[in-house]
């Protein structure tokens, strides 16, 4: 049989909602499955912030250099100029250590009050996690326990969901 090309498979982010916590030097531990997703990036540096000052976000450097650019090309919405102005205010870089920790800064942390609870990690998009406080997690199982699933499903498959 002839040898086959050795072709990288690329890594997908774990698929559930896993549970954290920040620690007394303000780092998050990510699940073993996020440390594997960035294991299999070209570098470990991320950029860790808030678009809306609701939700953290931490992003592979190459998924925010996406989303900067997306944002600035359309800076004359005051939608994205918010975004913009919120993520860099609140935003710092950092890399994910050895361990799967991710420092969060404080003003990130006491503006999103993430600080001393259970927080929920969240797969966003397949280009982000999203650091969700208990209120914010609260808030997102309310609006979805809500909703109608049977209608979801309707819908979801008029639009052509396999």
């Amino acid at each position: 049989m002839a040898d086959q090309p050795n072709i990288p498979v690329p890594v997908e982010m774990p698929h559930s909602i896993s549970r954290a916590r920040i620690d007394d030097k303000g780092r998050i531990k990510l699940a073993a499955g996020f440390l594997h997703f960035f294991d299999a990036l070209p570098e470990r540096k991320v950029f860790v912030t808030s678009l809306d000052g609701r939700i953290a976000e931490i992003y592979p450097n190459s998924a925010w250099n996406e989303m900067e650019k997306f944002l600035i090309d359309n800076r004359q919405n005051p939608a994205a100029r918010r975004a913009l102005f919120t993520a860099g205010r609140l935003g710092s870089d950092c890399e994910v250590d050895s361990q799967g920790r991710v420092t969060v800064n404080s003003e990130l942390r006491a503006e999103l009050g993430l600080d001393n609870q259970e927080l929920h990690i969240q797969p966003f998009n397949r280009t982000r996690i999203r650091i969700l406080s208990a209120a914010m997690f609260s808030e997102l199982m309310a609006d979805f326990q809500a909703a109608d699933p049977k209608a979801d499903e309707t819908e979801l498959l008029g639009a052509g969901m396999p």
